[in-house]
C-alpha cells in the first residue's frame, strides 16, 4: 500500500486541490487530503469520490466507431489503427473539400494541467491542422470576462485576491456565491469557516438557501435570480443619498460616477433607484436593503466577493460593472480584506511551461453559446463558415449547452463527429468515432489552480485501463498520420513536456516537488490591483482614463449599450411565471458522475419547488411533475422545501439527457429548458432566472405534453 501525490485537474471550482491517493494492488481504493498542503487548502467530495469513476464498469475501455442512428448509442468495437486512419481521412477530407474552418474545433475544460489541459491540447492540433471555427467566450465567466476589460482595462486579469486576505475582512458579501459547494478555489471554504469564527459578518445573497447560507452565513438576502443589478442599484441608491460613499476615493480611482449617481437617484429621466424601486423587483424588503447598505458603508473593510451565477443571467454584462462599482464607492477597492469587486481567481499561478498553442490567423469563430445555430445555419445565417465536422475534446456540450433539442439538431447535420471520452455521455452518444481516454489516476501532470497562488504534481499512478490512451497521445498519432506529427509533439513524449514544463519553471526544487506533489509560492496573500488602489497615478490603468471606467465610452460607441450599467428588466412571458436556477451539485463536477449509481444515490435528483407554488398548482412532495417553456419539456420529481424562494424553482445542471418516445426527458437534464440566444451585447449563456411553468401530472400514462399548445396554462 502507498499514498502517492495526486490532484483531480475536474472543471470545478476548485480543480487543482491537493491530493494523496491510496494504491492497493494496482487499484486506487482511497483519495484523501496532502497534508503538505498546509491546513487551507484542501480537496472536496467531487476528488474524494474519484475512485467510483476509475473502477465503474461502463468505462470505455477500447475505440468505437458508430453502426446505428446518431445518439442511439449503437456502436462496435474497433482497433486503434481503424479508428484512426477513419478519423484521420475525414477531417482531411472534409478540409480539402472545405478548408479547415469546416471543422468545429470543440476543446473546453472537462481536464485542467500544464500538458494534458483539453482545450489546449485541441487547441495546438487544430491550428496545426491548418485552422478550424473556434470557439470565443465560455460558460463560466463569459458575461463577466467581455464586460471587465471595458471597467479594468487588460488589468482585469490580476484583479483577484488570495483566499488569504480573507481573514482582514470585516464583511464579506458572497453575491450568487455558494462557495462551501462551488468553492472558488481550494482555500476558500476553509478562509470562510474562519472568517465566521472570528466575528467577521457573512453576507450570502442567493434565492436558494445554499449550503454556504446554511453553514457559514450570519445574513441572508434572497434575491430572485436574474435581479442582483436592480439590488446592487438599490444599494447605490442609499450609499449616495445618505453621504455613504468614499468620494474622495470615487475621483482618484474612477470616472463615471457622476453619471451613475444621476441615474441611481432618478436625474438622468429615469425613475430613481431606490430601496422601495428594488423591492418590488428582487424580493428583498426595502428595510432589509437599507440596513444591508448601511452596514456595508460601516464595515472597514469590507470584501464583495462575486459568483459565476449572477453573470449567468439576462443582460448578465451589469451586474460585475455594479460588483465593482460598490467596492469603489465604500473605497475597499484593491484593499487588502477588500476586494475590486472582480471575479476572485484573476491573479497569475506560479509561471509553470504549459502545452503551447501556435497562433494561426485568421480563423472564422462563434460565440460557444451560438456553436448549434452555426452548424445548422453556416453563412446563410450571417455565421463565418459552414460547419461539417466537429472535434471534441472535455465536453459533454451536447448536455451541458443551451437549447438540448436544438444541439441534438445540430448533430444530426454534420458529416463527422469524434470525440475522446471516458464514459458514453450524450454528446458521444452522437459521434461516430470515440477514442477512450485516459482517467486523472492513469496519466502525468503539473496542477495549475484557477485560484491561489500554488502548483501540484501528480505521476502516473496506475496504468491505463483496457485500450485507453492520453488525448495528448491519440493527438499526436493523428497528427502523425496527417502529416504534422513532428511539429505537433516536436519530438517530446508526454514525459519529456513534463520534464520540460518543470525544468523552465520557478519551482526551486523540483525533487521536493515531486515528492510531496506542491509548491507553494511565498506570497500566499496577493491583493489585485493593490498598487492601483494606493496610487493610481503611478499605476494606471489600461483604460482610456486611466482609471475604472464605470462609465464607459469605448463600451457604448462599441456595442450601443449604454456606458453606465443600468437596470435591463428581463423578458417576461406569462405562460412561464416561475424563474429557473441551475446551480451545480456537490456530488458531481458538472455532467461528470452523473452517471455513477453511488453518487446518484447520494442525494435524489428532484425540482426544488416553495410549498406556495407547489399549492397554488395541486403538486405534492415527492410527486412527479411536468417543467416546460419553449425550448423543451421534462418530467422530474418535486421536492417541496422553503430553501428555495417563492417564484423560484431549482434544478441542478448536469444529470444526462434521457428522451422518451414523445421527446419529454426524463433524466432532469437542467438544459432542456435554456437557449442558445445569450446576453447582449456578450452572447454569454443565460442559465438562471430561465422562465418555466410547472404542471402536476395527472395522466397515469404519461406523458407531458410537450406541445405547448397541449398544456394549459
Amino acid at each position: 500500500m502507498s499514498s502517492i501525490p495526486f490532484f483531480c485537474g475536474k472543471d470545478c471550482g476548485g480543480n487543482a486541490c491537493p491530493l494523496l491517493a491510496t494504491v492497493e494492488d494496482g487499484c486506487i481504493t482511497r483519495v484523501i487530503n496532502n497534508p503538505a498542503a498546509g491546513r487551507y487548502v484542501k480537496g472536496c467530495r467531487r476528488g474524494f469520490d474519484l475512485p467510483l469513476e476509475q473502477s465503474a464498469p461502463d468505462r470505455i475501455l477500447t475505440p468505437l466507431i458508430r453502426t446505428g442512428p446518431r445518439g442511439s448509442g449503437q456502436f462496435r468495437p474497433a482497433g486503434w489503427d481503424e479508428a484512426l486512419s477513419l478519423t484521420a481521412h475525414k477531417l482531411a477530407e472534409v478540409r480539402a473539400e472545405s478548408g479547415p474552418g469546416a471543422v468545429l474545433c470543440r476543446g473546453s475544460a472537462g481536464v485542467i494541467g500544464a500538458l494534458h489541459a483539453t482545450y489546449a491540447v485541441l487547441g495546438r492540433f487544430m491550428n496545426l491542422f491548418g485552422g478550424c471555427t473556434r470557439l470565443t467566450g465560455n460558460y463560466s465567466i463569459g458575461a463577466a470576462q467581455f464586460i471587465l476589460p471595458y471597467v479594468l482595462g487588460h488589468e482585469w486579469t490580476v484583479s483577484g485576491f488570495d483566499a488569504a486576505t480573507m481573514q482582514q475582512a470585516e464583511m464579506i458579501i458572497l453575491w450568487g456565491a455558494n462557495v462551501l459547494e462551488t468553492r472558488q478555489g481550494a482555500e476558500v471554504p476553509q478562509r470562510l469557516a474562519e472568517a465566521r469564527k472570528r466575528g467577521a459578518q457573512i453576507v450570502v445573497v442567493d434565492p436558494r438557501r445554499s449550503a454556504t447560507v446554511k453553514q457559514a452565513a450570519t445574513w441572508w438576502l434572497p434575491c430572485r435570480p436574474g435581479t442582483d443589478a436592480a439590488l446592487m442599484l438599490a444599494v447605490l441608491y442609499v450609499l449616495f443619498s445618505e453621504s455613504l460613499t468614499d468620494r474622495t476615493f470615487m475621483a482618484d480611482h474612477s470616472v463615471g460616477f457622476d453619471q451613475l449617481e444621476r441615474y441611481v437617484l432618478g436625474l438622468a429621466g429615469s425613475p430613481p433607484t431606490s430601496p422601495e424601486w428594488a423591492a418590488t423587483i428582487c424580493g428583498v424588503a426595502t428595510e432589509e436593503i437599507v440596513r444591508f447598505a448601511r452596514a456595508y458603508a460601516a464595515a472597514k473593510p469590507a470584501m464583495l466577493f462575486p459568483g459565476y451565477s449572477i453573470q449567468r443571467v439576462y443582460a448578465g454584462e451589469e451586474p460585475y460593472r455594479l460588483t465593482i462599482a460598490l467596492q469603489i464607492a465604500t473605497g475597499n477597492f484593491g484593499r487588502r480584506g477588500g476586494s475590486t469587486g472582480s471575479i476572485n481567481s484573476m491573479l497569475p499561478a506560479p509561471r509553470v511551461g504549459r502545452l503551447p498553442v501556435p497562433p494561426i490567423s485568421p480563423q472564422p469563430s462563434v460565440p460557444v453559446t451560438r456553436w448549434p445555430d452555426a452548424v445548422l445555419e453556416g453563412r446563410r445565417g450571417g455565421y463565418a463558415s459552414d460547419i461539417r465536422a466537429v472535434y471534441n475534446l472535455g465536453s459533454n456540450f451536447l448536455n451541458q449547452g443551451g437549447d438540448i433539442r436544438k444541439n441534438m439538431a445540430a448533430f444530426e447535420k454534420l458529416d463527422f463527429a469524434v470525440t475522446h471520452e471516458v464514459f458514453l455521455t450524450p454528446t458521444a452518444r452522437y459521434c461516430d468515432v470515440i477514442f477512450p481516454t485516459t482517467t486523472a489516476f492513469e496519466k502525468e501532470d503539473i496542477g495549475i489552480p484557477w485560484a491561489g497562488n500554488y502548483l501540484l504534481y501528480k505521476p502516473q499512478i496506475i496504468p491505463p485501463s483496457g485500450q485507453a490512451r492520453s488525448d495528448y497521445d491519440v493527438m499526436w498519432e493523428l497528427a502523425d498520420r496527417l502529416g504534422y506529427g513532428p511539429a505537433f509533439s516536436e519530438g517530446r513524449s508526454a514525459a519529456a513536456w513534463i520534464e520540460h514544463f518543470i525544468a523552465h519553471s520557478e519551482i526551486p526544487d523540483p525533487v521536493a516537488f515531486r515528492e510531496t506533489g506542491i509548491y507553494l509560492a511565498p506570497d500566499q496573500a496577493r491583493v489585485g490591483l493593490a498598487d492601483f488602489a494606493a496610487d493610481p497615478g503611478r499605476h494606471p490603468l489600461s483604460t482610456p482614463s486611466g482609471r475604472v471606467e464605470i462609465a464607459s465610452e469605448s463600451y457604448q460607441r462599441e456595442t450601443g449599450f449604454p456606458a453606465i450599467p443600468t437596470w435591463q428588466p428581463p423578458p417576461e412571458d406569462r405562460r412561464f411565471p416561475l424563474r429557473l436556477i441551475s446551480p451545480k451539485s456537490p456530488h458531481f463536477t458538472h455532467s461528470q458522475g452523473s452517471n455513477i449509481p453511488a453518487l446518484r444515490r447520494r442525494a435524489a435528483h428532484a425540482l426544488s419547488m416553495h410549498p406556495q407554488d407547489a399549492l397554488q398548482r395541486g403538486i405534492a412532495d415527492g410527486e412527479m411533475a411536468c417543467v416546460c417553456n419553449a425550448q423543451g419539456t421534462g418530467r422530474i420529481p418535486v421536492s417541496l422545501t422553503e430553501d428555495v424562494t417563492p417564484g423560484v424553482v431549482s434544478l441542478p445542471e448536469g444529470m444526462w439527457v434521457d428522451l422518451d418516445g414523445s421527446g419529454v426527458d426524463v433524466g432532469g437534464a437542467a438544459n432542456m429548458f435554456t437557449a442558445t440566444d445569450g446576453t447582449r451585447p456578450g452572447a454569454a449563456c443565460i442559465m438562471h432566472g430561465v422562465g418555466v411553468e410547472v404542471r402536476r401530472i395527472v395522466l397515469p400514462q404519461s406523458a407531458c405534453p410537450h406541445d405547448l399548445g397541449a398544456i394549459k396554462l
